[in-house]
């Protein structure tokens, strides 16, 4: 891997000849990963990767919010009438309310939008350790919002034998709206748009605390009672979570029960996959307690209230934002502050990874956008970190990534693109590895200015 980072290191040292900053005002942005390797050669379902279904939910509420925009436009007419404070106002609520609606009642549709995505990187983490499952919120398969056609002897194995995968399974997919907050907030404090998506970045920091806070209630013993009369027979058709937080906590804290300890599936084969919040330790209840109140922290995002930025003065813009995710060995807490100095779109991170009893750091540095010349560009992050192993450890795992990112402009509204990231032993938000690994992407981009 040092080898890796040496070559990557070198490209970019080779690299810094000129720089400039992209002023324009953009409707659209879209990013098609086309090869994501190793994953599209490597998983028994091939495609999509983890990357590829962020990037591509992403793309779909980009062409929705675009809708958004142009049919607030058409209906209010805000430039025919610039003078009209009354026809703004009601176009941007319009805009706002719409684009709320979307993110909430869109995101179950069975296309490439926030469900299905949710569900591929639940399916990404099994598919790394060679379990294949099905997207249960697909236009060709069925639309019921679950990862299927996982046995239980399947997940029985993979507890037993690496059970860090299985928990990281569990939380990847509220990782996944962690994560398109995450893109969309930099992406949009960057490239100034048209319209911004900030209701998407509400309903998602949302959807995390809702989840958390439907673990920590009796609902949850309720559904795991109620759920199993209208689920399959068959082990393999049903949920291979149930309930993604439960059970996340319950294993967590049970790493040597096995999975076939649970209760008996009513009326049908197997466990019922579904942990209600009572079945949890009191130790466990309190952890959960703990993490439904920090993932408030996803709020805390000046975006959410349509602060994109903080303008300084001429050269100097700034903004920060809090994340909160759950992670196989407990969470991470960051705090990142995206700022545009002059010609540079520049990154700092920090992070507060904790485990039950420890805790560790990390950093993060990114340079983003740096024009080499008129035709290409290029993002270089830099990560390290000092996790905890997993959730009961003391041990620490020290390590980073790099990310280099090029891209080849064709016209000045398409490029072609090759990312290549590099990875130590450890965790990182939007990765399906927690082992080494060196990845590949190759894609397009296009956009529209406003």
């Amino acid at each position: 891997m040092k080898k890796y980072f040496a070559i990557i290191l070198s490209l970019l040292m080779g690299s810094f000849i000129s720089f400039g900053q992209d002023t324009s005002k953009y409707e659209l942005r879209l990013t098609v990963p086309v090869i994501d390797l190793p994953q599209n050669s490597t998983l028994s379902y091939h495609v999509p990767s983890m990357n590829q279904s962020l990037e591509l939910s992403n793309d779909f509420y980009e062409l929705g919010f675009w809708g958004i925009d142009h049919l607030g436009n058409g209906l209010f007419q805000p430039d025919t009438y610039p003078d009209s404070g009354w026809r703004k106002l009601s176009n941007n609520a319009f805009k706002y309310a719409l684009g709320l609606g979307f993110a909430k009642y869109g995101s179950e549709l069975p296309i490439p939008l926030g469900v299905w995505a949710h569900e591929e990187f639940h399916r990404s983490v099994l598919g790394v350790n060679e379990i294949a499952s099905k997207n249960g919120n697909w236009l060709f398969s069925r639309w019921d919002g679950t990862v299927y056609g996982v046995s239980d002897a399947q997940l029985d194995q993979l507890k037993s034998t690496n059970n860090q995968q299985l928990l990281y399974s569990y939380v990847a997919g509220v990782q996944y709206e962690v994560a398109l907050n995450e893109l969309t907030t930099l992406n949009e404090f960057y490239k100034k748009r048209t319209q911004h998506k900030n209701a998407l970045l509400l309903y998602n920091a949302h959807y995390v605390f809702n989840y958390f806070k439907f673990s920590t209630s009796a609902f949850s013993d309720s559904v795991k009672i109620l759920a199993p009369p209208h689920e399959h027979s068959d082990p393999a058709e049903r949920d291979f979570a149930g309930a993604d937080l439960t059970a996340w906590a319950f294993d967590m804290f049970n790493p040597s029960l096995p999975f076939t300890a649970r209760d008996s599936f009513p009326n049908g084969e197997g466990v019922n996959r579904r942990v209600g919040y009572s079945d949890l330790s009191s130790d466990a209840q309190s952890f959960l307690i703990k993490q439904r109140k920090l993932s408030l922290l996803n709020f805390l995002n000046p975006a959410i209230f349509f602060v994109n930025r903080i303008k300084v003065n001429n050269h100097l813009s700034f903004n920060f934002f809090a994340q909160y995710a759950p992670t196989h060995f407990g969470n991470d807490v960051a705090l990142f502050l995206p700022v545009q100095f002059k010609n540079y779109d520049l990154l700092v991170k920090l992070h507060n990874y904790s485990n039950q009893s420890n805790s560790g750091w990390g950093l993060g540095l990114g340079l983003h956008h740096f024009q080499l010349n008129e035709k290409i560009e290029t993002d270089l992050t830099l990560n390290v970190w000092n996790q905890p192993e997993t959730f009961f450890a003391n041990k620490m795992l020290t390590g980073g990534s790099v990310q280099l990112n090029t891209s080849y402009y064709f016209r000045e509204n398409l490029a072609a693109y090759v990312s290549i990231t590099g990875k130590t032993k450890g965790w990182m938000l939007g990765n399906s590895y927690l082992d080494s690994n060196l990845s590949i992407q190759v894609g397009i981009q296009f956009n529209i200015a406003g």
